[in-house]
């Protein structure tokens, strides 16, 4: 009998923080939190192993039902406990992994309430394997929806000095990003059995099912249901489903909770958060909106890329008049996430290519800019970019890691930034061609964004590193180490990768290719888009 290696990454996780609410002694609790992360590395090379034996393009599955509900007068509901690893949620879950893992190490700046704050970080790694791992809708949406209640009060306690209104509003936005998700879960439960064909009554939450039934009457078939507003109901549920993961992703105008939460967040969860926790609301998109909606998603690509535009330029422009280094990266977040709307909205392989590797290329980018905020706020207790200059002078190393982070998030070749934007940008500039799946001016307008992403880290870089060292702090200049082993330790791996990835694309694409050949065929196969 074969290991559940899906499983096991999901509880082991539980696990500990059980262990850790009934054990004592602070110095315990960071070690077993990173004996976890250290067993979920160790089980995902074992899973990497498997997949090189694997030619599919699922790569594991664990599936058994979980239960049944009536479904009308003689249908049935079957909900399974299905985990699945394929093209998409491989690379994402190796990506979590390592940047929880990370994470891990650097809370070792949170000094109270430890037992509290390392059993609610393994709770929010659990929540984050599921909604990764998830094939049942209803059994994703339970994962998603569990992942509030850690963050939230991970913001709440362990946060800054206006924590408790940042998680409110966190907590707020994507509660009702879930409840968007949660109507159409329903409805689609509910109409199923009521179309024209009244005699097939199983029904089940399998997101395979709901793609091999996307054009079923039982999906909210327009002709069985009044529309609204003008839109038919399946129109208003992939709506409801884009708003809902959107809200995660950020999408404008739903973005505005992020850099409150970002700036207040102590820096292991602002890590986590934007590494991790907005790739969840571009992956729903990819494995559910999109699948299950397609030719409504088709219809609706010119708005889906005007956000995506919207986006990339306003959270470019906000980023450029931000005063305070962690806002500066959370409104980049915002900016760099409209890129993955845009590759969606280009119905062509190669943006969803770069969809995919976007999530993944800022994952390790962005842990890599708020650990950098972080060791600089550790310090000096102080975010604000006019407050420095000169810093290359006394924190060589760590101006060089910046380097690193900075041209990789604007795009410079050589590094993954640029391989995530040319695949999306090659897309969006075919989908604005002969087929005008989106408007021309879309890719132009994102380069725009490209070139303010330019100008924001360029003048950070001049005003806090550039010219002589000098502070407005009242702080002595001894105060300004440069970094240590365990920063380096965090650092170097991610920075690492930003370079394999920029420099060696088909590490990823030999994963993502076979999903992105299979996803096309069934969401926008050539016949849809004119080709």
């Amino acid at each position: 009998m074969e290991l559940p290696l899906l499983t096991l990454l999901i509880l082991i996780p539980l696990l500990g923080a059980l262990l850790i609410l009934l054990v004592n002694g602070d110095t315990l609790f960071q070690r077993l939190a990173l004996a976890v992360g250290l067993l979920q590395v160790l089980l995902f090379g074992v899973i990497l192993f498997k997949t090189s034996l694997n030619s599919n393009t699922i790569y594991l599955s664990e599936k058994v039902n979980w239960f049944t509900l009536p479904l009308g007068k003689s249908g049935i509901l079957q909900t399974h406990y299905h985990l699945l690893l394929d093209g998409l949620s491989l690379p994402l879950i190796g990506m979590s992994i390592l940047v929880l893992l990370i994470a891990t190490l650097a809370s070792q700046e949170i000094t109270n309430k430890k037992k509290g704050y390392f059993s609610l970080l393994l709770l929010l790694n659990a929540s984050i394997m599921g909604s990764f791992m998830a094939q049942d809708f209803l059994l994703f949406y339970l994962f998603f929806e569990f992942m509030l209640l850690p963050m939230y009060f991970l913001i709440g306690i362990w946060g800054g000095k206006r924590r408790e209104y940042a998680s409110i509003k966190f907590f707020l936005y994507t509660l009702l990003g879930s409840l968007l998700i949660l109507v159409v879960l329903i409805a689609l439960y509910m109409s199923y059995g009521q179309g024209a064909n009244p005699t097939v009554y199983s029904f089940s939450f399998d997101m395979a099912q709901q793609s091999n039934l996307l054009q079923a009457d039982a999906l909210l078939h327009p002709n069985n249901f009044s529309g609204i507003g003008g839109l038919s109901l399946r129109t208003w549920a992939f709506i409801f489903l884009f708003i809902g993961f959107g809200i995660k992703l950020p999408m404008f105008p739903f973005h505005t909770w992020l850099p409150d939460a970002h700036v207040e967040a102590p820096t292991p969860i602002s890590v986590i958060l934007a590494a991790i926790l907005l790739k969840i609301g571009g992956y729903g998109l990819l494995r559910i909106a999109y699948p299950v909606f397609p030719s409504e998603a088709l219809q609706l690509s010119f708005w889906v890329g005007l956000v995506g535009v919207i986006s990339i330029v306003y959270g470019a422009w906000c980023a450029l008049a931000s005063k305070d280094l962690k806002k500066l990266i959370a409104y980049s977040s915002i900016s760099h996430m409209g890129f993955v709307l845009l590759g969606l909205a280009s119905a062509h392989a190669e943006g969803i290519a770069g969809v995919i590797y976007q999530m993944i290329s800022h994952g390790f980018i962005s842990a890599m800019l708020f650990l950098l905020a972080g060791v600089l706020y550790v310090r000096t207790h102080d975010r604000k970019i006019a407050h420095y200059s000169g810093l290359h002078q006394v924190m060589p190393v760590y101006f060089s890691f910046v380097l690193i982070a900075f041209f990789a998030s604007l795009g410079m070749p050589g590094l993954s930034g640029f391989m995530a934007e040319f695949f999306v940008l090659t897309g969006a500039f075919m989908a604005g061609g002969s087929q005008a799946i989106i408007p021309f001016v879309f890719p132009m307008l994102a380069l725009v964004g490209i070139l303010l992403s330019a100008g924001y880290y360029l003048w950070t870089i001049q005003r806090m590193f550039m010219g002589t060292f000098h502070t407005s702090l009242s702080i002595e200049k001894s105060v300004f180490t440069d970094l240590s082993s365990q920063e380096k330790m965090m650092l170097v791996p991610l920075a690492i990768l930003v370079f394999v990835l920029g420099l060696f694309p088909q590490v990823i694409l030999q994963y993502i290719n076979p999903f992105i050949e299979q996803w096309m065929s069934v969401v926008f196969p050539a016949s849809a888009i004119g080709l």
